[in-house]
């Protein structure tokens, strides 16, 4: 897609990054934002104009963005809190290229991404066919609400019966999180595990604390909102983060409207079967969520984070 930057030129921007953790390893830790006397900053006026202090591996300081022209993609997990994003807000950065093939130009932009379409229209517009009627949770593109993160914090595995926080698991999506509520202390199980609920269900913070990647976050996000799906396992999530090179070009082609149906639509017409096949057994490769029976949707003021 093209898009009109600030300085008025065009520049292709891809759907879809697949950065890997060397690449974030490579770009170095930010340091904040850049400030008036070309030191780091905590805070800006505006963060979609301002630029970005690095740390090279190397020790040499590197300066970049804005945001509006690079996007959130290359900000690891680390770097969002540093830079002060909540988790609703760095979700919201990737959605919106993964949706639209777009970056967010401002806050308002921002702030507009942060909540789901308001009518049908809207959400034909910003997310493309199916969502409006569809009432399986999995396949909605998720609009988390930052209270559903800051509700509890995770403080580590819960292993057996007994929470155990230092024990890692052998396959993470199969295992449930020991939670703290910030309100009254308690210390409880999650009670669901993370297959069923997505790795993109954690706040950034949290993220961390389990040991996930921002190459694991980003990954689980795109797949949730590309495939209408859950990671299923470390398997699926490892071979996720870098598909072949045929299906990477159809999700950056096709983008959410890949898995709008599986074996027909569209998408899938005589002429283009075999064209498409890689995608197409791509997004087939794993059960798909069942739908459930469609009911009213809630007035927005109802939304919840979407698991």
């Amino acid at each position: 897609m093209l898009m009109t930057l600030q300085d008025g030129y065009e520049t292709y921007i891809d759907r879809c990054v697949f950065k890997t953790e060397d690449d974030f390893r490579a770009d170095g830790p930010v340091l904040g934002w850049l400030g008036a006397d070309d030191r780091p900053v905590e805070t800006v006026e505006d963060r979609f104009t301002a630029q970005i202090i690095s740390r090279r591996p190397n020790g040499n300081l590197d300066i970049w963005g804005p945001l509006s022209e690079t996007g959130f993609e290359h900000l690891s997990l680390d770097d969002a809190l540093v830079l002060g994003f909540t988790t609703t807000e760095y979700q919201a950065g990737l959605r919106h290229r993964l949706l639209r093939g777009l970056l967010l130009q401002s806050e308002e932009q921002l702030s507009m991404e942060m909540s789901p379409p308001a009518d049908e229209w809207q959400a034909a517009e910003r997310e493309g066919l199916g969502d409006w009627t569809e009432w399986n949770p999995v396949r909605r593109v998720p609009y988390p609400l930052q209270a559903g993160f800051e509700r509890d914090e995770v403080i580590g595995w819960a292993a057996g019966n007994m929470p155990d926080g230092a024990e890692l698991p052998e396959d993470r999506l199969f295992r449930e999180t020991i939670v703290r509520n910030r309100e009254t202390g308690v210390v409880s199980r999650s009670g669901i595990q993370l297959k069923d609920c997505g790795i993109e269900s954690l706040s950034l913070r949290d993220a961390l604390v389990l040991g996930f990647t921002t190459s694991d976050y980003q990954t689980a996000l795109r797949v949730r909102i590309i495939e209408r799906r859950h990671i299923i396992d470390e398997a699926d999530l490892a071979i996720s983060k870098m598909p072949p090179v045929a299906v990477r070009h159809g999700l950056e082609t096709h983008g959410r409207d890949c898995s709008y149906r599986i074996g027909k639509g569209f998408l899938w017409t005589h002429e283009n079967w075999e064209k498409e096949r890689a995608l197409r057994e791509w997004v087939s490769r794993v059960e798909r969520p069942m739908y459930t029976k469609p009911i009213s949707r809630p007035s927005r003021g109802l939304l919840t984070p979407s698991f």
